[in-house]
């Protein structure tokens, strides 16, 4: 069922397990108290992918809940996981509220590496060497009823298109070895597409993208897993966003949701669409 998040825009989302696969491991969520939309699809399989994504959005939505507070205000956070043996962690590359040009972001960052280090620190208890256990990539969307612009951030290959003035233009950049291969040039054989560079909570360190991205009325966005992106042709989804009115949102997510499954639904499917006023 669509949602209408105050008077900036009306959004609907889906999740479907695939084709393929038994279980699920995506989440996602829709607050329109705080005007936040998040996907996040977990890895892990048994161990736990379907956790670990339903703790990053969790936690993200916590912490986008509190008051934004000035930097002075703020003090270092620090990974509990640097309190494991054998971790250490270098407090300089910690970044605070004190290293972000504006509180709103630093908050986003913030709430990240809170995710990060919650999850870190369970794949650690668990035995998990770095770099292995449960983990989920991010993407997500937060427009703050005091900001006129809204928030863009991810970590890992699930995605945030725009479709604007009639041209579908991808917003984020897949933190993943192809993608790499891809900004150097292509040269040499490509990588596999499914190989992230970075997700949440597998790592003692993320770098998560965020910045602010200007919207219009009119403008049509969509968050999902790289079970739609990675199934459906960018000129399909352009079309489908192109037809998406405010009272049809549902309709677009679903048949959105379809493609992909015609496609051969290979993995789990999530997807959000919304529509700004």
């Amino acid at each position: 069922m669509a949602q209408k998040i105050g008077s900036r825009m009306v959004v609907a989302g889906r999740s479907d397990v695939g084709c393929v696969r038994t279980l699920n491991e995506d989440n996602f969520c829709v607050d329109a108290g705080i005007g936040l939309l998040v996907v996040a699809d977990g890895m892990g399989g048994h161990d736990a992918g379907e956790v670990a994504s339903e703790q990053v959005i969790r936690i993200v939505q916590e912490s986008l809940s509190k008051p934004v507070r000035e930097p002075e205000d703020s003090p270092r956070e620090v990974s509990p996981a640097q309190a494991a043996p054998g971790v250490t962690l270098d407090q300089d590359e910690t970044p605070t509220l004190d290293d972000q040009r504006n509180p709103v972001i630093g908050l986003v960052y913030r709430a990240i590496h809170r995710a990060n280090a919650e999850i870190h620190t369970t794949n650690w208890e668990k035995g998990y060497p770095e770099g292995a256990g449960m983990g989920s990539t991010v993407v997500g969307l937060w427009f703050p009823e005091f900001s006129e612009q809204a928030i863009v951030f991810h970590v890992g290959d699930s995605r945030l298109y725009l479709y604007s003035r009639n041209r579908l233009l991808q917003v984020t950049l897949d933190h993943s070895m192809y993608q790499q291969w891809l900004s150097y040039g292509g040269r040499g054989v490509a990588p596999s597409q499914n190989i992230l560079m970075q997700a949440i909570g597998p790592a003692l360190h993320v770098t998560p993208d965020i910045h602010f991205q200007d919207v219009e009325a009119g403008d049509v966005v969509m968050l999902c897993s790289d079970g739609l992106s990675g199934m459906v042709a960018e000129s399909e989804i352009g079309r489908l966003l192109s037809m998406a009115t405010e009272d049809n949102l549902d309709e677009i997510s679903g048949a959105l949701v379809e493609a992909a499954k015609e496609a051969g639904g290979k993995d789990n499917i999530t997807v959000i669409v919304g529509r700004f006023l």
